[in-house]
């Protein structure tokens, strides 16, 4: 396989989570990506891209989520932009403290976290960039 970039543009919308995910699966298949990889992939980017929807572009439907694929032998790039107005990581709850355990939200970037092999958050006024990277070859 060769090296491919595959980049698609959605509204602010829920929707977007399922087109995401949808595309998500398309690369996975075009990429040669193992399928014991893939759910992992599929649940980050659909968090990630939730998140940008729901929490950098506040729901607003004229402004819009970027989701890129960077695909190579060695690993899967994959990075979400959202038109928000950024936010301190560090203001982020700690969603395994006792009294957040039971809290309906708050867990996005954990599982994003818990799931790809390198997570880079890039937070801005014009938005924040999520970069995530899932190894495609086991190292020895």
């Amino acid at each position: 396989m060769k090296n491919q970039t595959i980049e698609k543009k959605y509204r602010s919308h829920p929707n977007a989570v399922v087109k995401a995910e949808r595309l998500t699966e398309k690369v996975g298949r075009k990429c040669d990506v193992d399928t014991s990889l893939m759910q992992d992939i599929c649940i980050a980017v659909t968090e990630a891209v939730n998140n940008a929807v729901e929490h950098g572009n506040n729901l607003e439907p004229d402004k819009y989520v970027t989701l890129r694929f960077d695909c190579s032998m060695e690993k899967l790039k994959i990075t979400v932009r959202d038109q928000g107005n950024g936010f301190d990581v560090a203001s982020v709850d700690d969603p395994l403290t006792p009294e957040n355990l039971t809290k309906p939200n708050g867990r996005g970037l954990l599982i994003v976290e818990s799931l790809m092999d390198e997570v880079k958050i890039v937070p801005s006024a014009a938005g924040t960039v999520i970069v995530m990277v899932k190894n495609l070859v086991k190292k020895s």
